[in-house]
This record gives structure tokens, C-alpha cells and sequence, in this order.
């Protein structure tokens, strides 16, 4: 029985092509930089570690290696984080609309190349109704903000490899 195993088994591994074309590419993801001027995130060092480890995520699910010795390089730069608000108030009926809007600039280069540079902007709302008007003072949703950072690495990593 073990030896009809064997004798399948290694039938099977020379009979099944390689296929190459289905490999992966290496790239890296050399710096993310905030440069958001104002607000209570403007500098933060956490928000950078947050989106590489999101942009690299959506990297490997395009089937990208993480290699520091790539010579596909890309950089990302937060350009613009904010909340913006519309509030609607009848008598005591009270509906708070809050999207967290994020902007996000990539430049991919290979060999210190630049190849392509892209602008995504992206966001996230939350509706809130109640019949007390309860604010916030323009605190970011922790929930609304993860989602606009998601969905716009999701579509820098899109529009970066997109070809035209």
C-alpha cells in the first residue's frame, strides 16, 4: 500500500507543471510619513505604524513578498485627516452625521526610480440620531477612522499597481 502511495504521489509531483507565472513580487514599503499639519493627529508616530501595517497587509493579499532588499520601493504620505459634520436639529430630534475623510499619497519606485505616484482620498461616516443633542467637540470615531484608513490603503494599493 505505502509503495502504490509513494509511486502516485511522485507520478503526480512530475507530472504537475510548474507555474511561474503566478510568483510573487517583492516590494517594500520604505516610509510612511505623516504630514498632516493640524488636528490631534498631526505628527502622530502611531498613525504612521497603523497604515504601513495596514498598506502591507494589503500588499501580501496581492500576492506581494515584504522584502527590505526589493528593489520595488513604495513610500506613503498622510496629506490630509479630518472630521467633517453636518448636524440637523428639529425641536428636541437631533441627527449627527460625522465622516472621517483621510487622503493618502504613494509614490512607487523602483531602482530610487520614481514609476508612478498616486492620490487617494477616502471615507467613513457614521449617523448618529437621538432626541438630545449630544456632541463630541469634533473627536475622531476610532471605528469611522479605522475604516476610512482601510479603505484608502485598500485603493492606494489598487491604483499604485493599476496599469494603463
Amino acid at each position: 500500500m505505502n509503495k502504490i502511495f509513494l509511486f502516485v504521489m511522485s507520478a503526480l509531483l512530475c507530472v504537475s507543471p510548474h507555474n511561474n507565472s503566478q510568483q510573487t513580487q517583492e516590494i517594500w514599503v520604505d516610509a510612511v510619513t505623516n504630514k498632516i499639519q493640524i488636528g490631534s493627529l498631526a505628527g502622530n508616530r502611531n498613525l504612521e505604524f497603523g497604515v504601513r501595517n495596514i498598506v502591507e497587509e494589503f500588499l501580501q493579499e496581492k500576492n506581494y513578498d515584504l522584502n527590505p532588499e526589493a528593489k520595488n520601493k513604495l513610500s506613503v504620505e498622510l496629506v490630509y485627516l479630518d472630521v467633517l459634520k453636518t448636524k440637523s436639529n428639529v425641536s428636541v430630534f437631533h441627527k449627527n452625521e460625522e465622516s472621517v475623510v483621510i487622503r493618502l499619497k504613494g509614490t512607487l519606485k523602483t531602482d530610487n526610480k520614481k514609476i508612478k505616484e498616486v492620490i487617494v482620498e477616502e471615507e467613513s461616516s457614521e449617523i448618529s440620531m437621538s432626541t438630545l443633542i449630544v456632541d463630541n467637540g469634533g473627536k475622531f470615531n476610532q471605528t469611522s477612522l479605522s475604516n476610512a484608513l482601510k479603505k484608502a490603503s485598500d485603493k492606494l494599493v489598487t491604483k499604485i499597481f493599476e496599469t494603463k
